[in-house]
């Protein structure tokens, strides 16, 4: 969290009293030094609240709300409670922690004093937009931009906004102003190469992912989307080497591994990927990523194992609840398993295509497997209901549109 220019005096001191070191370290961006200033400052005088307000807000860059919050209630029992910079402090924790009520009643209030810190300006607009009301959140960011233009991380949150507001040009222009404020801002590149990627420019998209990985170069986020976006411009060996990097930052990381393992099944590297899965299975971690790569290898064998594959989908199906490809998967494994058997064999494939389709309602995979299977068992009109349904969607694909067309068309009553 920045610290406004105008930081609270010691209570029953004049304004003019001297700013304290460790207040002008925190401010400067020297986080440790500010630490080390406002320890001893603590340790010469527990009534210090400036210096505990100080530890607080290190508290919540360093992720401890629980000490951010002890340290709130020295600052309130010392009598400063009711300073500006405790309030803007206590809001921040409120953010944090998700309070979303609390945190906008403190930054209302804020704004309506006097000559507000640019601070609450931003604080407001971040909840605000948290909240889902990007309309609400703008004036108050770019309010917070016009009052301190110079601070990278305004200009990212006013980008955010204004990307919900469809107001692209405008938010290209504030993610390159961040970047050229902070060029070690990594969220700044992650949201500027999404917004490429959702344009379909993937080039450009590799190129600033490209570049803010040589700007931050152990960055797991980017690390990932340079791995993402190059597999989506069939770059395999190339988001291969990006997996691989990210693994060398963070090796025991479960999504890094489970990712890596995803890609070494597309290399067909298919002994490889297991490992991978079986260093999670070891510790106990495995996820539904790491058990769809099992059962993708199993499906790929020579002749297939079957009964491992549906045992790893059923495992994927349930560690990630939210996922649909996963019930997908398994729904399309086990009809193949009953071609040819009597119509009621595919009921249990039927309720798995159900749930894909209940975890992901908008995705045509689920829809068009899960149409095909009732109208396998004479359930024609919901079919011929779903289908028409997918159909009424604007954004469907070319490719979609064309199969549930053909076959809504196969299910017309005769």
């Amino acid at each position: 969290m920045q610290c406004p220019s105008s930081c609270p005096s010691t209570v029953g001191v004049s304004d003019l009293s001297p700013v304290p070191r460790y207040e002008s370290l925190f401010k400067a961006g020297d986080l440790e030094g500010a630490r080390r200033e406002a320890l001893k400052a603590h340790e010469q005088n527990a009534s210090d609240w400036r210096a505990m307000l100080t530890l607080s807000r290190l508290a919540l860059v360093d992720g401890d709300e629980a000490r951010a919050e002890s340290l709130l209630l020295g600052v309130t029992r010392a009598g400063a409670g009711e300073q500006r910079e405790t309030r803007l402090v206590s809001a921040a924790l409120h953010t944090r922690r998700g309070e979303w009520a609390q945190a906008l009643d403190l930054y209302l209030a804020l704004v309506a004093e006097p000559s507000p810190p640019t601070e609450a300006f931003f604080g407001l607009g971040y909840v605000r937009v948290e909240q889902g009301d990007a309309d609400a959140a703008h004036p108050s960011l770019a309010h917070a931009v016009a009052l301190e233009p110079r601070v990278a991380l305004h200009h990212f949150q006013l980008a955010r906004v204004l990307f919900l507001l469809d107001r692209l040009e405008e938010a290209f222009a504030h993610l390159e102003q961040s970047l050229h404020l902070d060029p070690w801002h990594a969220p700044s590149y992650l949201v500027f190469a999404r917004a490429l990627e959702a344009g379909g420019e993937l080039e450009a998209a590799e190129d600033l992912l490209r570049q803010g990985q040589k700007a931050v170069p152990d960055d797991v986020g980017l690390l990932k989307a340079l791995a993402d976006v190059r597999l989506a411009r069939g770059n395999v060996r190339g988001a291969v080497s990006a997996a691989e990097a990210r693994v060398r930052v963070e090796p025991e990381g479960v999504a890094a591994l489970g990712h890596l393992a995803r890609l070494r099944v597309t290399e067909r590297r298919f002994r490889e990927a297991l490992e991978l899965c079986d260093q999670l299975e070891a510790r106990g971690m495995s996820t539904g990523l790491s058990r769809s790569v099992e059962a993708l290898v199993f499906e790929a064998q020579e002749p297939p194992d079957v009964e491992r594959a549906i045992a790893a989908w059923r495992e994927a199906v349930r560690l990630s609840p939210d996922d649909w490809m996963p019930a997908w998967r398994l729904g399309l494994l086990l009809l193949r398993q009953v071609e040819g058997g009597p119509p009621e064999a595919a009921v249990p494939a039927r309720d798995l295509l159900a749930e894909a389709h209940h975890r992901a309602p908008h995705r045509p995979e689920p829809v068009l497997s899960l149409a095909r299977v009732e109208a396998r068992l004479g359930e024609r009109a919901p079919a011929r209901d779903r289908l028409a349904s997918l159909l009424r969607h604007p954004a469907l694909e070319p490719e979609w549109r064309a199969q549930a067309e053909a076959l809504l068309t196969e299910l017309a009553p005769r």
